[in-house]
């Protein structure tokens, strides 16, 4: 999504990948995401948003997840390779555990900073419906910005919160943030995930080298191996789908050779909760092999 200008609301989250992982690479997998989820993927992020998604999407009608690399990069780069989770499952509002599709690959680190388990970990519901690139032009300036929820500044250890900006025109001071990618954010905004599957570093380390190559096949088939896993954390009320309604089938042409998957969509239902992903019937690689990625602009 090409923005002309910061929107007056929005969720900001400053990514820095939890797993090693460099941005390009990390665009890369969610568009391939994008692609089989007919538009719709999950991002990860490590901590709730409360109430304050569904009040900014109330007062704009529209809310917008702008992503700006974080300040410590450089030193997740330097970070070795560890073991990480991916999680299987997500958790609705009525408390019932729902699976994630088989292609959403949403990872972490098995730990928090303190040291502690990590037990929880949040997603949010992003669409696009154009191919997710990175660059722009835009910066965002953290001292300019206030919380939806606090009307406070937004906290440095609060890597993802939703903002008001009430900077002025030529009102920009303080440390900018540049914006790497805008998406849109679909109700219910975010979610919380469960049951989580270890992931052994060599695995992941396969999984980012099979995105930074391009190669699509070995990509689908190490995610698809690994969300198959015994879950670490086993819940009650598991169902089978990430989505249920009964829906209308639509067809939706993806990538390249006019490939297509038996999309599902629910016709004149807001809540992104009520749909369907599903895998792509018959053609298994609906890309063409190639060597191409993400990169700034």
């Amino acid at each position: 999504m090409a923005l002309k200008n910061l929107p007056p609301t929005f969720c900001w989250s400053r990514i820095g990948s939890e797993t090693s992982e460099d941005l390009a690479t990390l665009i890369l997998r969610k568009e391939w995401e994008r692609r089989l989820g007919g538009g719709r993927f999950l991002w990860g992020i490590s901590q709730s948003l409360g109430s304050s998604a569904q009040v900014a999407a109330l007062r704009t009608g529209l809310l917008l997840a702008l992503f700006s690399p974080a300040a410590s990069r450089g030193r997740v780069q330097q970070r070795k390779s560890e073991d990480a989770l991916v999680w299987n499952a997500w958790v609705d509002t009525s408390g019932q555990i729902r699976q994630l599709p088989q292609h959403a690959f949403v990872t972490s680190r098995t730990t928090l900073p303190s040291g502690r388990a990590r037990e929880q970990h949040y997603a949010l519901v992003c669409a696009s419906p154009t191919e997710l690139s990175i660059g722009s032009s835009l910066k965002v300036y953290s001292e300019r910005l206030r919380s939806v929820g606090t009307g406070k500044a937004p906290c440095a250890s609060r890597a993802t919160t939703v903002v008001d900006r009430v900077e002025r025109a030529g009102d920009a001071t303080g440390k900018a943030y540049p914006i790497a990618l805008a998406v849109e954010l679909e109700a219910p905004y975010f979610v919380r995930l469960a049951q989580p599957t270890l992931v052994k570093a060599r695995n992941l380390a396969a999984i980012h080298e099979a995105a930074r190559d391009g190669n699509f096949e070995a990509y689908a088939e190490l995610t698809k191996r690994l969300r198959n896993q015994p879950a670490i954390q086993q819940v009650r009320g598991v169902t089978r789908d990430l989505f249920d309604t009964s829906s209308a089938e639509s067809a939706i042409s993806v990538g390249h050779g006019g490939a297509r998957s038996r999309i599902r969509s629910a016709q004149g239902v807001a809540d992104w909760t009520q749909l369907t992903m599903e895998l792509f019937h018959g053609d298994h690689h609906p890309f063409t092999r190639s060597r191409g990625r993400a990169a700034l602009r």
